[in-house]
């Protein structure tokens, strides 16, 4: 291919290779001592003064030692999201509106017969009665106090869509652990091929 530059006839690899060893020339003149500013910036000190390290990792992905990360809810419960000891939980009003209207166990309290639990995750962090809402009547209850003195609960949960171990520490559900699976009833031995 062939272009026109001012008046003359030049095929186009001419014209980039001249713009290119131009470019070069005045990269060539600036890098020298002396040559003028053309890559520096006044407050670093110029683009090329700092080393480039390409295999660092970036920020984002330097582990974070020191600092402590809650990745669910804190805090203190409230008494109404406390399970009881047999694996109730108190009847709260809900708003319905501007006023507050009582609601009745059998609504809001997911174990009375006939109520199917709300089916969602459970997670760390979740107050007692949000994971029994969630998962229904635990088959174990056991209440207690933990080596601090603090309240400690653990719900059993051998069937449901959430089977499970789930152990609270002050209200708040801090670990969970398979469900224990059933026994299976033993072989009767192979009889033996005569």
């Amino acid at each position: 291919m062939i272009m026109k530059l001012g008046g003359s006839r030049l095929p186009r690899f001419s014209v980039v290779s001249r713009l290119t060893v131009a470019g070069a020339v005045a990269l060539a003149v600036a890098g020298c001592a002396g040559g003028g500013q053309l890559l520096s910036g006044s407050s670093e000190g110029g683009w090329f003064s700092k080393p480039i390290d390409v295999f660092a990792k970036p920020d984002w992905a330097q582990p974070t030692t020191g600092r402590t990360v809650q990745l669910g809810p804190s805090g203190p419960v409230a008494p109404d999201d406390l399970v009881s000891a047999d694996g109730q939980c108190p009847a709260v009003a809900m708003a319905a509106g501007p006023a507050q209207v009582p609601v009745t166990p059998a609504s809001v309290n997911p174990l009375e017969p006939g109520m199917q639990p709300h089916m969602g995750g459970i997670a760390l962090g979740m107050s007692e009665c949000e994971a029994v809402r969630r998962a229904g009547q635990p088959n174990n209850v056991s209440v207690g106090a933990d080596e601090r003195g603090e309240r400690k609960v653990v719900l059993t949960y051998l069937s449901g869509h959430s089977p499970g171990v789930y152990t609270f520490t002050s209200g708040r559900l801090k670990v969970v652990e398979r469900a224990p699976e059933p026994q299976r009833p033993a072989r009767p031995p192979a009889r033996q091929k005569r």
